[in-house]
């Protein structure tokens, strides 16, 4: 992506209204809008789901009566089971959303741990959307609802990631690894053992009346059904892990499973049946075994401890795995690995000392190696290996994998960066805008016949080139998506589109594309300082895609080739402006220190070398260092 698309992202919410006030104007530096950034028209953008604000229909819990209450906060992964029904999709239906809530609190109507919401969308019309009233077949009336699990599989966890497979069906990941029933008792009261099959649906196979301390029975993923509320079945035969996503192939019988740890597990369920997920056969990545995949038998106890007994066998390890999707037009999995300042404090002891290092992190070190001694790593990859180990490699960025399923091989598509020497106190002012930091939300949108990777950030900090220079002044973490043409063989910086960030303070994720129109996204956890409803976390639509009547990256390009900037920057001597304009200099404390009327060059050698702010009469802005 170009930096002049940044301009406009911020711009959008505030500028609009900034625009009429007599030029030139004070600005404040912290950007002020603290809602959604976006481009402008054709693209929407629509808030359709606020936690904390809007109510949910209940269950009868913990003896309590089926009513209503606030949903729960903290929006992850969102889900989506499309309507098939002719007649509705007449009407405007497009399915059902469900959404995760990764908060984890004590809550007698819509039970204890974790949680999650579902209800179904319209299109009214054009961009404009509206939740559908509904009744379901447990009786509950209303808009939203909340997800039973207490009455039928027990309480569940921080529901993170999971998996929304074009069949509709859906998973939720429950990332909560505790380890004893005293961690979780501060989300979970009822901490007695739990008996798999006294709840219907029935548990698995030779699984049936098996115990599972309270806190053994969190952490594994969960199936939903979105057009009843209800949780249907713990999957107890994938094995319990710290699962964040997965994916489910379109062979129906293979799901690919991804755990957001490090060290952390790549897991593949192959079904006997398709369609029928409670008989299989699981194996874990082990990318120097022969065919890739080390079995896992199906025995309760080995399950329950997954993760110690894959890494004890050698399982790769990763830094944090968390969401993937199929692209459907090669057939390859792309999953974010978020990455870890320090992995190798993982990989020396513990579960990481009998694992394996991933093959890309050896590749990653020796890369890292060679830009900052500016010499090639000198040893042998098992040398490189003992070194990423040892706590040599900085997993700052994280990337984007792809997996062949054909092959089982594992490579870096995406790597994040790019890498700065200094961390944010030393060298925050050289930040470039274009970056990639952390990866954590990815999916597919197909538009105009082309395929778009969606990319969606949480950041691990704000240091070491994590955010741009422009975010720093606010003080608060500021996350963005992207989108990436997936006909680019070997993608750059360069050719990432950004196309919304959230509210300050907030994570974004769940960025989903529920059709060649709209796409929706979550914010988590914002800053309760934020502009009403974006001090809540939310659920909203980006709407529009079929209104760009070119190719989405020459929409992305014409925009930039059309907004204001400045060159060189930095800049020592004459500052030239794309476009002859009235400008404004500021401070980075919003100070006016300069006006200039019908300007395209200007001396700057009089400014005092630093960050400054260029404003235009029509509200665009520009940072430029001054040296």
């Amino acid at each position: 992506m170009k930096k002049k698309l940044l301009s406009a992202i911020f711009l959008a919410s505030s500028v609009a209204t900034m625009a009429q006030i007599p030029f030139p104007v004070k600005i404040d530096t912290s950007w002020s809008a603290k809602t959604i950034w976006m481009p402008k028209s054709p693209l929407k953008q629509q808030v359709i789901f606020v936690g904390g604000v809007d109510t949910v229909q209940t269950t009868a819990t913990y003896g309590n009566a089926a009513g209503s209450t606030v949903a729960k906060q903290w929006h992850d992964f969102i889900g989506f089971t499309p309507e098939t029904d002719p007649a509705k999709i007449a009407t405007g239906d497009l399915g059902w959303v469900i959404v995760n809530h990764e908060m984890v609190e004590k809550n007698d109507k819509v039970g204890d741990g974790g949680g999650m919401t579902t209800f179904k969308l319209r299109r009214v019309t054009g961009n404009v959307m509206e939740i559908v009233p509904q009744t379901l077949t447990d009786g509950r009336s209303g808009k939203f609802f909340n997800v039973d699990f207490v009455n039928t599989v027990g309480e569940t966890g921080m529901n993170c990631g999971g998996i929304s497979a074009d069949n509709g069906r859906i998973w939720t990941a429950e990332e909560w690894m505790q380890n004893s029933n005293t961690q979780i008792a501060g989300g979970v009261r009822d901490t007695s053992d739990f008996v798999i099959g006294t709840t219907t649906p029935a548990g698995f196979p030779g699984f049936n009346g098996k115990t599972l301390k309270k806190y053994q029975n969190l952490n594994w993923m969960v199936e939903i059904d979105t057009k009843t509320g209800k949780a249907i079945r713990k999957q107890y035969n994938w094995g319990r892990a710290g699962y964040e996503g997965g994916v489910l192939m379109n062979d129906n019988k293979t799901v690919y499973l991804f755990e957001d740890g490090t060290p952390g597990l790549l897991i593949k369920f192959v079904a006997n049946t398709a369609g029928d997920f409670t008989s299989g056969q699981l194996f874990a990545h082990k990318a120097d075994a022969a065919d890739k995949w080390i079995p896992i038998e199906n025995n309760l106890d080995t399950l329950v401890n997954l993760r110690t007994v894959a890494f004890k066998r050698g399982a790769t390890m990763y830094t944090r795995l968390e969401w993937g999707a199929v692209n459907k037009t090669n057939g390859k999995i792309y999953i974010t690995e978020t990455g870890n300042d320090n992995p190798g404090s993982a990989f020396k002891s513990g579960l990481g000392a009998t694992g394996t290092i991933a093959n890309h992190l050896i590749v990653a070190y020796k890369n890292r190696y060679q830009i900052v001694n500016g010499t090639s790593f000198p040893g042998t990859d098992a040398a490189a290996s003992d070194s990423v180990r040892n706590g040599a490699f900085k997993d700052y960025y994280g990337r984007v994998l792809e997996l062949d399923p054909t092959t089982g091989v594992v490579r870096t598509f995406f790597e994040g960066g790019p890498y700065h020497t200094a961390s944010a106190s030393q060298g925050v002012n050289s930040y470039p805008n274009v970056h990639f930091s952390n990866p954590d939300g990815l999916n597919f949108a197909y538009i105009k016949g082309k395929t778009y990777m969606i990319m969606q950030e949480d950041l691990n900090g704000r240091t070491w080139n994590r955010m741009p220079a422009e975010y720093q002044a606010g003080a608060q973490t500021i996350c963005e998506s992207y989108l990436l043409d997936m006909d680019i063989a070997n993608p750059t910086y360069s050719d990432l589109m950004r196309i919304t960030a959230c509210s300050p303070g907030a994570e974004i994720t769940g960025g989903i594309a529920i059709d060649s129109r709209t796409m929706l996204f979550n914010v988590q956890h914002p800053d309760g300082a934020n502009t009403f409803p974006y001090n809540n976390s939310l659920t909203y639509a980006i709407s529009g895609w079929d209104g760009i009547t070119t190719a989405v990256e020459e929409y992305f390009k014409s925009k930039n080739n059309s907004l204001f900037t400045a060159y060189p920057n930095p800049v020592a001597n004459e500052l030239t402006l794309n476009k002859v304009s009235d400008i404004a200099i500021y401070d980075m404390t919003g100070k006016r220190v300069k006006v200039y009327r019908d300007v395209q060059v200007v001396n700057v050698t009089d400014l005092t070398p630093g960050a400054y702010l260029i404003m235009n009469a029509e509200g665009e802005r520009v940072k430029i260092i001054v040296e």
